[in-house]
């Protein structure tokens, strides 16, 4: 895992921050799922896929999983919350998730079916067999595919659209499945006001990173007072350097990043004045080796060691000649 990764990862596990992009997702910012109800689950996930001669179990690692306990009629609800941080497209991320719910689902079995057969459950033969009883209930899994690589998500995102086939009349017996994609890139700039934490900020900058102007971050003023973990976040996700003082736990991201912007024009401009000096003195040397050689009737090699021209250079001069 890279560092982009990791640290979105430690930065997303925060509860507030972790039900805040559910909340978008689902209920379009609402606060609906409420971050003390959130429980960490392991995030490991124990599989032996068919074709495994050896019968050796694979390991699958979700990004982050979180339980939620909801109420609904009065009585508890539980729903299984998971989170995939992408810094990279990923081509197969269709197959992944739908893998990653699978075991989900899998693990939720093994516990009710070891429940059941512990406590002599099963009312006949036919639930006996299964393990699971007629009205045993499963939790939903819900997991949501964080692209923050800061480009558009051009893989798939269905399983369909991964199949080599594509006649209507055998896709419609091929179960689908879809992914949860947000992508800052497709969100509308008002959708950023529907976050309640830094996570909203923290998106829309992944969005604009490559933007030649500021005229995005002009009268965003919740951008203002963004905290210290959110404006680190950015940092790393965007690969921007802004100085972020010591003593600060609220951060003008506005002033930051304009001053990081005029920062990197400015080394921009002096890259370009240095690598056009470079260029035009390569270009002079080049026209002295010519007519060295044409006028004396030297070898290249001749007119580069009269013209003390480096080992390393001359066999750049070489090849253009």
């Amino acid at each position: 895992m890279g560092k982009i990764d990791t640290e979105a990862k430690g930065y997303l596990s925060n509860v507030e921050r972790f039900s805040d992009l559910f909340n978008y997702w689902i209920y379009n910012g609402e606060k609906v799922i409420q971050p003390e109800n959130l429980h960490e689950l392991d995030t490991t996930a124990i599989a032996i896929p068919y074709g495994n001669k050896s019968k050796k179990h694979v390991q699958k690692y979700r990004d982050l999983l979180k339980l939620y306990k909801a109420m609904e009629d009065d009585q508890a609800v539980y729903l299984i919350f998971g989170l995939e941080i992408e810094s990279k497209i990923h081509y197969a991320m269709p197959v992944r998730n739908m893998l990653y719910d699978a075991l989900s689902y899998a693990h939720q079995v093994d516990i009710i079916v070891n429940h059941n057969k512990r406590e002599k459950n099963s009312k006949n033969s036919h639930e006996f067999l299964s393990g699971l009883n007629r009205d045993d209930r499963l939790h939903p899994v819900v997991t949501l595919v964080v692209n923050i690589s800061g480009k558009h998500w051009d893989g798939s995102d269905s399983i369909h659209s991964l199949l080599s086939v594509g006649d209507e009349r055998i896709l419609k017996f091929v179960p689908d499945y879809r992914i949860n994609l947000l992508s800052p890139d497709t969100l509308a700039e008002d959708d950023f006001d529907k976050f309640h934490t830094g996570i909203g900020a923290a998106l829309q900058f992944i969005k604009h990173q490559h933007d030649d102007n500021m005229d995005w971050i002009i009268n965003q003023k919740r951008l203002e007072r963004v905290d210290r973990a959110t404006a680190e976040f950015i940092q790393i996700a965007t690969g921007t350097s802004f100085e972020i003082d010591d003593e600060e736990e609220e951060i003008n991201m506005c002033r930051a990043w304009e001053n990081s912007m005029e920062q990197a024009k400015s080394e921009g401009k002096a890259e370009g004045i240095i690598a056009g000096r470079v260029e035009g003195q390569r270009a002079a040397q080049l026209t002295s080796i010519r007519n060295l050689m044409k006028n004396k009737g030297w070898t290249v090699q001749e007119a580069m060691d009269a013209l003390m021209i480096s080992t390393e250079e001359q066999a750049e001069y070489i090849s253009m000649i």
